[in-house]
């Protein structure tokens, strides 16, 4: 309603001063006033013409540079302009508007400094000169792009005349976006007394009581004993490839990212879905089953974790993710008791530590092979208290791990346990 006024009164006032230089060459007469009524006269048409001209007809399309875009990085957007009609144009103005999660900056491991959530205002304008052209295009940069699932809104486009007498402006719906995964760093995992070992399958100990009970094939990784090659399966698929034995193939883990955290949306939660991310990429491609489990309100359950598929569906899965700021943990873990197996490494990672925490992870040990905890936290953080909490697990033959600032300062964190 208020926009057809508005269109009614520019058509009344470009009336008005149409009559108004009529009447001035009239009533005044000679060379001056007729000349500046006739020299006027073409502005005044245009003008006229721009009110008519409809900005529906364009039409925007957005690319950008990358496929695949991790935390941090930089991204080109390209936005492709099409109109039909090629009405001349003094000036274009074409403004970007940017979703509320692309309203902050990752930048890598610098976050992990000041453990602060870096908000920025994003902003795109630019002013073009298209005149009779029918398309256009132009290119902007988005820097530090943060982890998400980023769709944009619409694109406004504002024009008008010479003078600035008629000015319009047109939303077009330009849906479109992209997907940012989450960083994968380097993760050095070793296991004193379990099953896992960066660059080996397994410790020591197991390997002494391997079973001679043939259950399957796999890649070879480094540490396998030759004797353990399949020479004709090696030939045949053209890799190398190693026998996988009854007690070696029933050696299982459980990864579980916790979302649930009071403090939302935060860097200690971007820590968390970093962190396992990196480590579900390094122990799925070794020989042992792994499972995952992200428990909040996008609750996601993968079993064992053994095809290219599989590790995908769940990296796609953790560059939406969000926090759960409603769930009680201990709740939600207790629900999930079934799924786990018995006697399996479970390795758990969280953006908080707390008393409901701790009593589920002393309720579980005793029914879990090992239990590995990792919170990400702030150095000045972890205090006494947590300390104390974190002493009386390991008691209780519970790994307990804070992910402090030293941790991220490097790309490859090394853990041991």
């Amino acid at each position: 309603m208020r926009g057809n006024v508005r269109y009614i009164a520019k058509f009344l006032f470009l009336f008005v001063l149409f009559i108004i230089l009529f009447s001035y060459a009239m009533f005044q007469g000679g060379f001056v006033s007729w000349f500046l009524f006739y020299a006027f006269l073409p502005f005044l048409v245009y003008m006229t013409a721009l009110l008519l001209y409809p900005l529906s007809d364009w039409s925007v399309t957005r690319r950008s540079s990358k496929r695949l875009v991790e935390a941090g990085d930089s991204v080109d957007i390209e936005l492709e302009a099409h109109r039909s009609i090629p009405f001349p144009l003094y000036y274009i103005t074409i403004e970007e508007s940017f979703p509320e999660t692309l309203q902050r900056e990752d930048r890598a491991g610098e976050k992990f400094v000041s453990w602060d959530e870096l908000v920025v205002e994003r902003s795109m304008k630019q002013v073009l000169f298209p005149w009779f052209r029918k398309s256009f295009r132009l290119r902007y940069r988005l820097d530090h792009v943060p982890r998400g699932d980023h769709h944009f809104g619409s694109v406004k486009i504002r024009t008008g005349d010479f003078f600035g007498f008629v000015r319009k402006e047109w939303d077009i719906d330009s849906k479109g976006g992209f997907l940012v995964y989450p960083t994968r760093r380097k993760v050095s995992f070793s296991l004193q007394s379990s099953v896992f070992e960066q660059g080996a399958t397994a410790s020591h100990s197991f390997r002494e009581k391997q079973s001679n009970m043939v259950a399957g094939l796999r890649e070879y990784a480094p540490g396998d004993r030759m004797s353990w090659v399949d020479w004709k399966a090696t030939a045949r698929t053209n890799k190398m490839m190693t026998k996988e034995f009854e007690q070696e193939k029933s050696s299982e883990s459980f990864l579980v990212l916790n979302c649930i955290t009071s403090e939302g949306a935060s860097v200690k939660f971007e820590g968390a879905v970093e962190f396992t991310y990196s480590l579900l990429h390094t122990l799925s491609r070794q020989s042992q089953d792994l499972s995952f489990l992200s428990l909040g309100k996008d609750r996601r359950f993968v079993p064992a974790i053994h095809s290219e598929r599989q590790r995908e569906m769940i990296r796609y899965h953790l560059a939406k993710l969000q926090p759960d700021e409603t769930g009680d943990f201990s709740k939600e873990l207790a629900k999930e008791h079934t799924s786990l197996p018995k006697q399996a490494v479970l390795m758990i990672v969280s953006a908080t530590f707390d008393s409901g925490i701790k009593e589920s992870l002393l309720r579980l040990a005793p029914y879990c092979k090992q239990v590995l905890f990792f919170v990400v936290t702030p150095e000045d953080a972890w205090g006494f208290e947590h300390q104390k909490d974190a002493k009386e697990l390991r008691d209780k033959d519970v790994y307990v791990k804070p992910l402090t600032e030293q941790d991220w300062a490097n790309m490859e964190m090394e853990v041991k346990a």
